[in-house]
């Protein structure tokens, strides 16, 4: 499945919450291809980044995002996203390019 993410109204009503939930992909991996544009339920993206969550490890908005997102009336992402339902196969030149803290970036930061 091919999704695509693009400058879009979010819900109409002013209480809508329009960050995404934490989920579970069950039945697929899900990859991230970031475009272009400000991410709202991500920090720190950057264009042309790329994510995979591999199926069932819960994933969704990072810390903070939720609540900044309430009131926000659009927003003008641009990214890619595939679930395939096979499961995909790392290869050497993608491991090479992994962010080894990526898994850390859903931590709260107390200062």
């Amino acid at each position: 499945m091919i999704c695509s993410f693009v400058p879009r109204k979010y819900d109409y009503h002013p209480l809508s919450i329009p960050a995404p939930y934490n989920h579970s992909n069950v039945d697929s991996d899900e990859v991230l291809y970031y475009v272009d544009g400000d991410f709202m339920s991500r920090k720190s993206v950057v264009k042309g980044q790329i994510t995979l969550h591999p199926g069932g490890i819960p994933h969704g908005p990072h810390p903070g995002t939720v609540e900044k997102s309430i009131g926000k009336e659009k927003t003008e992402e641009l990214a890619v996203m595939i679930d395939p339902f096979r499961p995909l196969m790392l290869t050497e030149d993608a491991l090479s390019i992994e962010d080894k803290n990526y898994h850390k970036s859903w931590q709260i930061n107390i200062e």
